[in-house]
């Protein structure tokens, strides 16, 4: 979920002095400055990634950060399963990228290294 700043951040717009500000450089009052404003109009989306770089779902980054606040970690079972689903699903991503890599190009070239014919005979 994304965090807009205009929400969270407010700007002291008051001089002290009544000279300076935004307009006439900042050089004296406000204490505001063109970053200040640019930084305010930014918008934050704030993600959670284990060590593997998976994308960490609320419950599981609060947990993560819970077991690290207070020096311990999850079980060992529980790593073990986490490790477990980690590479099932790099396994399962390099098997989608070989699909998509294939096509009709590759299922051609399949066809070729299975028949040993450099040619492949097309029927409609």
């Amino acid at each position: 979920q994304e965090l807009d700043l205009k929400r969270v951040v407010k700007l002291d717009t008051r001089s002290s002095s009544g000279s300076g500000g935004i307009m006439n450089g900042g050089g004296g009052g406000s204490g505001i400055t063109l970053k200040d404003l640019e930084f305010a109009n930014r918008s934050i989306k704030l993600d959670y990634r284990d060590e593997h770089g998976r994308l960490l779902t609320r419950k599981e980054a609060w947990r993560k950060m819970c077991y690290q606040f207070h020096g311990y970690g999850s079980s060992a079972k529980n790593e073990e399963r986490r490790l477990r689903q980690v590479e099932r699903e790099q396994e399962e991503g390099a098997r989608q990228s070989q699909m998509a890599n294939r096509g009709t190009l590759g299922a051609l070239k399949a066809t070729q290294e299975a028949t040993g014919k450099a040619f492949v005979v097309h029927r409609t």
